[in-house]
């Protein structure tokens, strides 16, 4: 079977992607994938000799960004000034595939699937699904279910424009009809594979009967590994420290960020590793009390963690709760702002909090409170119901049955 995936945005977006193509690569299939230039290296040392989307700095769009409602157009802006690279790229791999994978951000999808008549693959990290919840890129996740069908109205109308400016165009060319309905084109004929946890992203009511889905829960991959001897050295060489990092999301002064870290752990008396990130947050800090690292093994240094203050990144957010330890959330950009409020409302951490709201003292009592044990009870449960998830594999079954699970 040949099977072509496709994944563009920071680590939490393509690397999912990068561990199933290594899966189906072991298990026997033709495989072959585009990703930015940035994830290259990485992809190679799995066995597999990726295309790279060149027309993209991921790490200079994370700086742009913005934050909140913002930050959707320019993530819009990303999917869209990449689609002739995409439609590139996939048509051309397409030519004698069996499927197609790729995230949510790969807008020329559906297209170069309609035209090869293969079936779609849609890998989302958040409940993209429109309904009657909020959209998990919105900053207000508490609001009427009137006001959420207007927000989901609203990235519909976005997307339409984009689909009439960029894709109609080129469906046209490869002899398809002009897509009219922006919600039936990302939906309509793509199985929506939600790489979630079902209980801490439930899904919503009305989309039974309505969508071609499943949930196959987060694909982990390559998070478990052997730490650095001078990391195990500082935390095994006190109480369980917390972790405070933010991944591939920016902040917009770092080295302030870092010292309110520490002024926040002085205030506690408790201990911390800092995850520089892509920010750099904490670069090369080292004292008694806090400990600064690169990348890292999240699932094996999250275990000796004694809770994880974050970004609210879909892959950190399920890394956590499948370690059984409480989060606090700082959420700035698209579903953030979901996960945040999750975690809130299934009692494994505090009410999440803006970066541009965050203070000393919140932040020394948000470590003070993940601490003290009230969210572990919560969390321990979660953790047992997750312990079993495997997204990488379950995708690969659902791909390589798909002549019983796609529409096409």
């Amino acid at each position: 079977m040949k099977v072509v995936l496709s994944s563009r945005g920071s680590r939490g977006d393509v690397n999912p992607i990068i561990e199933v193509a290594s899966a189906l690569k072991n298990a026997g299939n033709d495989v072959s994938i585009c990703i930015p230039e940035i994830f290259k290296d990485y992809t190679q040392s799995l066995g597999i000799e990726p295309s790279v989307y060149e027309n993209e700095d991921i790490k200079k769009l994370m700086k742009e960004l913005g934050s909140g409602f913002g930050s959707i157009k320019g993530a819009f802006d990303l999917f869209s000034n990449s689609i002739d690279e995409q439609f590139n790229f996939m048509i051309d791999a397409t030519k004698d595939a069996d499927a197609l994978v790729t995230t949510v951000n790969e807008i020329a999808a559906p297209t170069v699937a309609e035209y090869r008549k293969i079936p779609h693959f849609r890998v989302t990290f958040a409940p993209v699904l429109p309904g009657n919840h909020p959209p998990p890129f919105m900053p207000w996740q508490n609001m009427p279910v009137l006001f959420n069908k207007i927000g989901w109205s609203g990235l519909s109308m976005i997307s339409k424009i984009i689909i009439k400016k960029f894709i109609n165009k080129k469906r046209v060319e490869l002899g398809l009809k002009p897509a009219n309905n922006s919600n039936y084109y990302h939906t309509g004929k793509s199985h929506t594979l939600l790489a979630i946890n079902p209980e801490l992203a439930p899904p919503c009511k009305v989309w039974e009967g309505r969508y071609k889905y499943d949930y196959t829960g987060y694909c982990y991959g390559n998070i478990d590994g052997q730490l650095d001897e001078k990391q195990l050295e500082f935390i095994e060489s006190g109480e369980r420290p917390v972790y405070i990092g933010f991944g591939s999301v920016q902040v917009k002064n770092p080295d302030k960020f870092t010292q309110m870290v520490v002024s926040a752990v002085e205030k506690v008396g408790c201990r911390a590793v800092i995850g520089q990130g892509w920010a750099g947050l904490g670069s090369g800090y080292v004292n008694n009390d806090i400990f600064s690292i690169g990348d890292s093994h999240h699932g094996t240094l999250f275990s000796k963690m004694a809770g994880i203050i974050h970004h609210g990144g879909s892959g950190t957010t399920h890394t956590a709760a499948r370690a059984g330890l409480p989060q606090f959330i700082l959420p700035q950009i698209v579903d953030q702002y979901y996960w945040g409020d999750r975690i809130f409302k299934m009692g494994i951490g505090p009410k999440p909090v803006p970066p541009k709201k965050i203070t000393v003292d919140r932040l020394a009592f948000a470590l003070d409170d993940l601490r003290n044990g009230q969210y572990r009870t919560q969390a321990h449960q979660l953790a047992q119901n997750m312990r079993n998830d495997d997204g990488v594999q379950n995708i690969v079954n659902i791909v390589t049955d798909y002549r019983n699970t796609a529409i096409v």
